[in-house]
């Protein structure tokens, strides 16, 4: 097939590469730290190349997240998410079960763009860190185990590794904002009160006529809730960020065995605004978008993405860090009121996930 959109430049995001970065010093070091100043003001997103997660990992974390997708339908029903997911977010969610959104606080908004809106064609598995400790109500993952021996095994494995990139990814922030203590960011972000977070996506295959035309979709377009997002996308594709000089989405291509820094809301407010939380969207391949790419029969291939989410601790005030006191050019999404990193997320998470009757939590 041949899709008539106008063709559009990928985004602009700097590939910037962590082992260069670790190892730099005086000038050099100045120089990479500016850029990544500079690509998260300007994109809110950096690709990150050599990080210390490693391509076998990433191997077996896409290969695990397949065979999880693959499970019989009443072995993912068994652990679905709770109904009240802003105290209990863990489980397993089929297609039409969530909605993302961006800036809409209303309920009563939010049910009619459910009910308005295509559906966003995935499942999702979201998943808290295996070693920390939370309210009774949280699906028994030893269900999915005993389906697949090794999962928990693994799922620890990649928390541990998502946790140590993410804390060198937060000195890097005290270091670019002039902080002596660059470990400032980290002693609030453990995983053992509820700071991490992965979420598993499966993108169903679906006609890419659909998609071009916008009668279908994938993910709607949204900032993540947390400090920073670590994004890996398989080799499909489908990714776009917005571009806010031109008021378009431009795709970000996958690039093989690396990973996508994204600013969320919560570091963008503690930037005050100095960094932008990266608006985003999954649709079709860019090749098929806006490259016309031939023949086929008009099927999309399935796409898996991994994504793992740091914030702070649940209960820490969302205030400007030390050498942020001057507004900045962002307010991507505006609350003034002052409130917890908890606070924040159980807002965002029941306006995805509840029904008109739980999503009124604040």
């Amino acid at each position: 097939m041949t899709v008539t959109n106008k063709p559009v430049e990928p985004a602009n995001v700097p590939v910037m590469d962590f082992e260069a970065i670790h190892a730099s010093v005086g000038n050099e070091r100045k120089k990479y730290l500016r850029q990544l100043d500079e690509a998260w003001s300007h994109h809110g997103a950096v690709y990150v190349i050599n990080h210390s997660i490693g391509t076998e990992t990433l191997e077996e974390a896409f290969a695990w997240c397949k065979k999880f997708f693959d499970l019989p339908l009443a072995v993912k029903n068994s652990v679905h998410i709770p109904p009240d997911v802003s105290k209990h977010f863990q489980g397993w969610t089929g297609t039409g079960e969530a909605i993302s959104s961006q800036g809409v606080w209303d309920p009563d908004e939010i049910e009619r763009l459910r009910k308005e809106m295509p559906t966003e064609l995935k499942e999702a598995m979201e998943l808290q860190d295996p070693c920390g400790t939370y309210p009774p109500g949280n699906p028994d993952l030893n269900l999915v185990e005993q389906h697949l021996p090794g999962y928990l095994d693994f799922l620890k494995k990649w928390f541990a590794a998502c946790y140590k990139q993410s804390l060198q990814n937060m000195r890097l922030v005290c270091e670019i904002l002039g902080m002596e203590d660059l470990d400032y960011i980290g002693k609030k972000f453990e995983p053992r009160h509820m700071s991490t977070h992965s979420t598993w996506n499966y993108f169903l295959g679906q006609p890419v006529s659909q998609l071009a035309s916008g009668s279908a979709n994938r993910l709607n377009a949204h900032t993540d809730y947390c400090q920073f997002t670590m994004l890996f996308q398989d080799m499909v594709g489908g990714l776009e960020l917005h571009d806010y000089e031109e008021d378009i989405y431009r795709p970000v291509p996958p690039i093989k065995g690396a990973m996508i820094v994204q600013v969320g809301d919560l570091l963008e407010k503690q930037t005050n605004g100095r960094w932008r939380s990266a608006l985003h969207r999954v649709t079709a391949p860019s090749r098929y978008m806006y490259e016309g790419s031939p023949g086929g029969d008009d099927e999309l291939v399935q796409r898996y993405s991994l994504v793992f989410f740091g914030h702070l601790n649940l209960d820490e005030m969302i205030k400007p860090l030390p050498g942020c006191e001057k507004p900045g050019k962002w307010s991507t999404l505006e609350w003034k009121d002052l409130m917890t990193a908890g606070q924040w997320l159980a807002r965002r998470v029941a306006l995805e996930y509840e029904r008109k009757t739980a999503a009124t939590v604040m």
